[in-house]
This record gives C-alpha cells, structure tokens and sequence, in this order.
C-alpha cells in the first residue's frame, strides 16, 4: 500500500511539472528561420515604402563559412507599410522571417525630411526587433548603403553593424544611436532626437577639399564627404539633427564632438587646436570631461539663457621641443589657445541647432523644466517651438598637461 501511494505521489509530481511544458514541441527549428541583420526604408512609387532587407546565408556563421566575408542576401520589395512589405517577403523567401537579430535599420534621408512617425510607431510595437537596434539615416538610398557596406576587419556583417557604432566612445565622430533612445527622445517634451548619419565615400583620394585652415579639416566634413580613401563604400560619420519625426539638419564630425561633450556622452577624443605661437601649426591634445558638464538654464524676459561650464583634461600628444612645451608658462598659454579654441567651436554649433535647426538635441529642456511649478506650466510654455529663443554663456576650463612629465599624467 506504502509503495503504491509512493507511487501515485511521484507520477502527480511529474504530470504537475510536465504540463506546463508540454507546449514545447512546437517551437520553430532555427533552420526554419531567415535572420534579418539590417533593414532599408525608402520611398517608393505613390507615397509606398521601399523596404530592403539583408539576411544571413544559411551556416554562413557556421564551421563550413567562407574565410572572407561570410556571404549574405539582399531583397527589396515595395509595400504601403513596413508590416505589409515583410509579409510580402516573407512569400518569397523560403523560411519565416526572425527580426529578433535586426542589427540596424537604414532610412533614407529623403524619406527622412518626410516624416517617419508611422514607421517608428510599426517598428516599436514589434516585439522582435530590439530597442537596442542601430538607427541610421543615409544620405543615399538605404538600398544603396547596404549594397555598398564592406567590412574590412570583421566577417561578419552583423558583428561589423554591432561593432561599428562604438568607435564613438573614443572618436566623438558620431554617436552611438538606438532604436529605443530615439523613440524616448522622439515622445518627450524636454528634447529632441539624433540618428547616425550614414552615406557612400564619393571623395577621390589625395583630392580632397581645399581647407583654409590646416585645424579641424578632417573632421570639417560628416558621411560621405571624408577625407578616406575608400571611394564607393558606406560609412558613418556625423549626425542626423530631427525636430520632431523630420530630419531638419546635419552635424559635421566636429560639431557631434562638440554634442558629445555637452551631454557627457564620451570617454575621450582627440582634438586639434591652434598652436598659440604659430597660428599655422596645430598642436594634437587628447581630451575628456573632468567632471560632467554644469548646465544651468534661467529665463529673462520669456527667452532661454542657458549658462554651460565645460571643465576638460587634456594631455598634449604632439610636442616639438621637450622642454619647452612642458613649461609651466607654455602650458598655460597652450590651455587657454584650447579654451578659446574649444569656446568658440561650441558657441557655433550651439547657434547652429538653436537658430537653423530648432532642435533641443542636448537635452537642455530637463533643465528648464526645474524652473516650472508644474509639469503642466511647462507644456504650456512649449520648450520645443521657444528653444529657438535661447542664448548662451559657455565657459571652457581644460586642464593641459604634457606627456612628458614625468608624474605619467
């Protein structure tokens, strides 16, 4: 009798745990599945969409890949929506769409300057696709930017789309952009949103632009206009500036350098300022925040006065004279040709997003709303349409400091 009840207790404790598993034979092989790494939006004939997607070659990640660049396929199809062009694709591939390991979405510029309210709004309601996902605006069809991406340093197509944004930790050349930041930014009523700004190298090497200053001119240009020598192929470069869901404007490299440090979202650059004993050299330094930026915002008369005080470490990495250059009294004539140099580079780009663009892409709106009793008080002041209003009184302290010091610093 003991072992009978035994029994029936053991076989209630499997069913109880079985049960809740027993859905699990119908879960999708993953040879079922056709991975999509990126997705092309343009515009199409009558007001459709022209969407382009790029999946992965079956096993191309697999022990039997190529040992060059792992082979992928490339489709379009034209549809009224992003939900109608992947059923459509999915009639004609062989396998059921994933958008799980969507690594970036490319929307062209043009379609851009349009409105891409409607796709944001598709793209966010679909549970597959990441918050995490690269968002990229092409200056070129999106179509033509997929084409054109190649790889040098990974096999990969998907890990070079993971990768590749990160050099804007150490560059301050553009800014890593995700689906899920741009979709905050895009819903809030303090700021404004930014994509990474893509485009194909249509510069001839060894020709590029006549600067008329030795500083800054490689970073003088964003996508598409670099000074590479890696004619016919796609890179990112800059940013995309939008004033609600429209594309209102570009940022250079410099000028994203500059958006970076004002938000505290870098770890180090390098910088290029004027050598103050001869205009026409340039003196290398390698630049981070000392501590984050102190952003105050006051209203006079009904306009923005928003006050910046940017502290800065830099170490000089390119030295003529040792002993010289080490000096006390040459590094501070070298900190402040950098803080005047620095001061004036912010003050454009601040005028340039205020009075071209319109757009609060900094985020100074977070700080104004302290100066609202109410939430409400603030949506009635409508910081979005009145930052154009604004002025600013930016201060710059870098701290420079030699490499050749012998503390190391």
């Amino acid at each position: 009798m003991i072992k009978y009840i035994r029994f029936i207790f053991i076989l209630t404790i499997v069913m109880v745990i079985a049960i809740p598993f027993a859905g699990s034979y119908s879960v999708q092989s993953m040879d079922d599945l056709a991975y999509l790494v990126v997705l092309g939006i343009d515009l199409g004939e009558s007001n459709n969409y022209n969407v382009t997607f790029e999946f992965t070659k079956p096993n191309s990640s697999g022990e039997n890949a190529a040992p060059e660049n792992a082979p992928t396929i490339i489709n379009s199809v034209e549809a009224t929506s992003i939900d109608s062009a992947i059923n459509l694709m999915n009639t004609y591939v062989s396998k059921e769409i994933s958008l799980a390991h969507c690594k970036a979405i490319i929307i062209s510029e043009k379609l851009a300057a349009s409105g891409i309210s409607k796709i944001l709004y598709s793209l966010m309601n679909k549970t597959e696709i990441r918050p995490d996902t690269n968002l990229i605006v092409s200056k070129c069809k999106a179509k033509e930017y997929i084409q054109n991406v190649q790889p040098s340093l990974e096999n990969l197509v998907a890990k070079y789309y993971e990768i590749a944004p990160v050099s804007s930790e150490y560059t301050g050349y553009t800014e890593n952009v995700q689906l899920g930041d741009f979709f905050n930014k895009f819903s809030s009523y303090t700021s404004q949103s930014v994509a990474m700004l893509g485009g194909i190298n249509n510069t001839t090497p060894n020709k590029s632009k006549n600067y008329s200053s030795i500083i800054q001119n490689e970073a003088s240009g964003n996508a598409g206009d670099s000074p590479l020598e890696n004619q016919g192929q796609s890179e990112t470069l800059g940013l995309a500036v939008f004033k609600d869901d429209k594309l209102v404007g570009e940022l250079t490299a410099i000028e994203t350098l500059c958006h970076l440090l004002i938000t505290d979202n870098i770890e180090s650059c390098n910088i290029f300022i004027p050598d103050p004993d001869d205009p026409s050299r340039s003196i290398d330094l390698y630049i981070y925040n000392k501590s984050k930026p102190d952003i105050q915002v006051d209203f006079i008369n009904g306009s923005p006065l928003i006050k910046l005080d940017l502290k800065l470490e830099a170490k000089i990495l390119s030295i003529s004279n040792t002993s010289d250059d080490a000096s006390e009294s040459r590094l501070k004539s070298i900190s402040n040709s950098a803080n005047s140099y620095i001061k004036s580079l912010m003050n454009t780009f601040l005028y340039k997003i205020t009075k071209d663009y319109n757009s609060d892409i900094n985020g100074f709106g977070e700080k104004a709303l302290s100066k609202f009793t109410t939430t409400d008080e603030f949506q009635k002041y409508n910081w979005l349409d009145n930052y154009k209003d604004s002025f600013f009184d930016v201060n710059v302290d870098t701290n420079i400091q030699s490499s050749f010091l012998l503390n190391g610093q």
